[in-house]
């Protein structure tokens, strides 16, 4: 069962189109900036809000809080056993919770969208262990 971190609250990974981009191949309107959670997490409960464009969403990982360094996309268990990604949602739905279990130890991670988001987007992120 996963368990939030005692003392950690959610945090924030906002999809800011208008951020300038901060490591090689970044999308500012992809890619949220760095998300620290505050200590090695095993798993992330992401609260999703209504989102401008069909999208799946996927759990990215960086070892350094550098903001240059190149996020690595994280495997976690899936209801779909050939899928990376976290569950797929489609323009409009918003409040969907998901559990992203199982990538091992991480500390910092940025959100990534399948597709452009045409607005700002703030994900709220709460790290397990």
């Amino acid at each position: 069962m996963a368990k939030a971190m005692e003392g950690m609250g959610w945090q924030i990974a906002l999809i800011d189109i208008d951020r300038a981009g901060e490591f090689a191949g970044d999308d500012v309107d992809r890619y949220s900036g760095l998300v620290d959670l505050g200590r090695e997490c095993s798993g992330v409960i992401i609260n999703l809000p209504t989102l401008t464009a069909a999208t799946v969403i996927n759990v990215y990982g960086q070892m350094l809080a550098a903001v240059a360094t190149v996020p690595l996309a994280l495997n976690h268990i899936m209801p779909d056993d050939g899928a990376m990604e976290a569950w797929a949602t489609v323009a409009g739905t918003g409040d969907i919770m998901i559990h992203c279990p199982c990538f091992g130890a991480i500390r910092y991670v940025r959100i990534y969208s399948t597709v452009n988001q045409a607005a700002d987007r703030s994900i709220s992120l709460l790290g397990t262990v």
